[in-house]
């Protein structure tokens, strides 16, 4: 067949152009925009994103498209999170490098860039990189990590605690829950009246505990100021939330919020006998609900397949879970995870994980899950906050569900800190990591059952980080998710009793 010219080519293509009815006009309607600047939003052009959607938005308010209207919006702010997440140049990541790792040779340096595997992302041309990266490089590297005083002294005191209440022991064989504490906790919010518009309503989901297996005693003592309380707190639901909203026209001084409450909490001493377990419901609520693949817990066919692959021929759900549980410690190495990049604005937690190979606590939990309900064992991530140096700092946990048993905990993330100490046998190490399947300590607090629990009452639009409320969650007139999360420096909490 005969090859056209590139001038015949040129001709063509300039006639398809301006065929009547083959024009772009498509494109100068409010969708037509949108669907422009999503594609350059893929891309990574932030820039030529936002202006597209600044035309589309006001062409879609013209048309009366007030739904895709306010898409756009919500997708610049989505671009401005992304940016906050990956905040660093790569010019500036060198001299990160360089001034953090100097005794790390500039070829090794570099080639931790040159490899990919830092977590970055191209924003209008330039990359830039996931502001915990420093932290990631030592978790990765566990003789830069011994290099840190401050960091392995955490560690060490942690392991410590830890140890002492695994060799305790285990109580009755029938009594799964032991040795509980009670904590009292105080939250408080402290925005300055500056810091919010001077109109508009002010919503805020502020998270408390919930009643579960090991904390079945939930009290909220009070509540200041009351006025602002629009639903009781919910204790007694998938996750805790006091809801507030204020009216910022009558707020003439800083908002003060105080919360006071009390909870137990027990350690968790499982004793299963793998041969006493009965067959699951399969048509049940409970079983169908977290054996799905879902938002954050996303079972791909690839995730599928690794757990096939991984678990064999065991059928035993126990076993088969201990099997992925040992196989989640082998494989996915500590990282600081760049969240509010993921999921709704990306990527799926469990996806990637499995990708990246690396992830936080949430994040291998939210893995252990996905694997478990590839193969038909019911698993959630919960959580909250951890209590390990007595005050309150955020942490999640899997779950999996056994019949005849109930809810068993495994925690991979609190299993592998002691694999960065220097001084612990390996015997001493293979200890730990078992005690954290179906065995828990006490320092815990829930504040819900599982990831991407919906809010009380439901958010009109997706808050900063959906996926788990450890601080509270915002909306508000005049403020996007980017301004609202700069309150957060706001939020502080302690706690008493955590011994």
């Amino acid at each position: 067949m005969k090859k056209l010219s590139p001038l015949l080519i040129s001709v063509l293509i300039a006639l398809i152009l301006f065929l009547p009815g083959c024009t772009t006009k498509a494109s100068n309607t409010g969708e037509g925009l949108f669907k422009q600047a999503q594609v350059e939003q893929e891309q990574g052009n932030f820039v030529t994103a936002k202006d597209l959607y600044n035309q589309a938005q006001e062409k879609l308010t013209a048309e009366g498209n007030s739904e895709l209207a306010a898409e756009c919006g919500r997708n610049r702010q989505n671009m401005d999170i992304i940016a906050m997440t990956y905040p660093i140049k790569e010019d500036d990541m060198r001299q990160m490098l360089e001034r953090e790792f100097p005794q790390v040779a500039e070829d090794i340096r570099e080639s931790w860039i040159e490899d990919g595997k830092l977590e970055r992302t191209r924003i209008d041309g330039e990359m830039y990189y996931f502001g915990q990266v420093i932290a990631n490089i030592k978790f990765r590297n566990t003789d830069l990590f011994q290099q840190d005083a401050t960091m392995m002294s955490h560690y060490e005191q942690g392991y410590l605690k830890l140890k002492a209440i695994m060799d305790e022991g285990n109580g009755d064989p029938w009594q799964p829950f032991i040795r509980p504490v009670t904590i009292k906790g105080n939250a408080k919010f402290a925005i300055p009246r500056d810091k919010l518009p001077q109109a508009g309503l002010f919503k805020v989901w502020l998270p408390i505990p919930i009643i579960t297996g090991p904390q079945p005693n939930v009290e909220v003592t009070s509540i200041t100021p009351g006025v602002y309380v629009k639903n009781p707190p919910s204790i007694d639901q998938d996750i805790g939330l006091i809801y507030m909203e204020v009216p910022l026209d009558e707020l003439g001084t800083d908002l003060n919020i105080d919360i006071q409450f009390t909870f137990d909490h027990y350690e968790q001493r499982f004793q299963i006998d793998p041969t006493r377990i009965g067959d699951y419901d399969q048509e049940s609520e409970l079983y169908k609900q977290y054996t799905k693949s879902s938002e954050n817990t996303t079972i791909t066919t690839d995730i599928r397949d690794t757990a096939v692959r991984v678990v064999g021929d065991e059928s035993n759900p126990y076993l088969a879970a201990k099997i992925i549980y040992d196989y989640v410690i082998k494989n996915i190495t500590y990282s600081f995870m760049p969240h509010p990049a993921l999921w709704p604005r990306g990527e799926t937690e469990s996806e990637y994980v499995h990708n990246n190979r690396y992830g936080d606590c949430g994040a291998q939990s939210m893995y252990f899950s996905a694997l478990c309900r590839a193969i038909g064992i019911p698993a959630r991530t919960t959580g909250g906050w951890q209590l390990f140096s007595g005050n309150f700092a955020g942490h999640f946990w899997a779950e999996f569900f056994i019949p005849e048993y109930g809810w068993i905990p495994a925690d991979p993330t609190a299993a592998t800190l002691v694999d960065y100490l220097s001084g612990v046998s390996d015997a001493d190490k293979q200890s730990f990591h078992d005690f954290y399947f179906a065995n828990q300590d006490h320092l815990r607090c829930n504040v819900q059952k599982d990831v991407d629990v919906a809010l009380i009452p439901p958010a009109e639009q997706s808050v900063f980080l959906p996926m788990a409320i450890q601080e509270p969650a915002m909306l508000c007139d005049g403020m996007d998710q980017a301004a609202l999360a700069e309150l957060l420096e706001y939020w502080s909490m302690t706690a008493q009793g955590a011994k």
